[in-house]
């Protein structure tokens, strides 16, 4: 993109909002989290994380507050003892919150990036991809004739 610079910033990094998962494109292996602008609650732009290159992920679909930090030498070591494919370039990203919970992205790289106020629901990281989006007067698919679910807990 034009005008657009990149500034290297040592980890770990904290983001003192709310972020949700905006949106997982598997085929393209990224992670789109974001925090939406919330005047009312001293939140005047938008923020957005975004993991390219993701060859692993435990994550949660909210987070309040979370500081993102390079994996431990241990725990880097349990991650690739988990999945022994080859990582190539990519690294272990620990995700952490508030209480001391933790999950993993095992990417190539992460990026982040604020904008003033409300965005709506195109990416300014990714704006190259059409994101999916609810579409009313688009005809559903039809039903399956048979829906399975795992039964009750007893």
């Amino acid at each position: 993109m034009a005008g657009r610079r990149t500034e290297w910033v040592d980890l770990p990094v904290s983001f003192e909002r709310p972020l949700s998962l905006f949106a997982y494109v598997i085929g393209h292996g990224q992670v789109l989290f974001r925090g939406e602008a919330d005047p009312e609650a001293g939140l005047p732009t938008t923020v957005e994380l975004l993991f390219k290159a993701v060859g692993g992920l435990s994550i949660r679909d909210h987070y309040r507050r979370l500081t993102v930090r390079d994996a431990s030498q241990e725990e880097e070591a349990r991650l690739r003892a988990a999945d022994p494919r080859p990582w190539y370039d990519r690294r272990a990203f620990i995700l952490e919150t508030e209480s001391g919970d933790s999950g993993h992205v095992v990417a190539g790289a992460m990026y982040w990036a604020e904008r003033a106020g409300t965005v709506g629901y195109e990416s300014f990281l990714i704006p190259e991809y059409d994101l999916p989006r609810f579409q009313p007067d688009r005809s559903l698919p039809a039903e399956p004739a048979t829906v399975s679910a795992a039964s009750p807990r007893r």
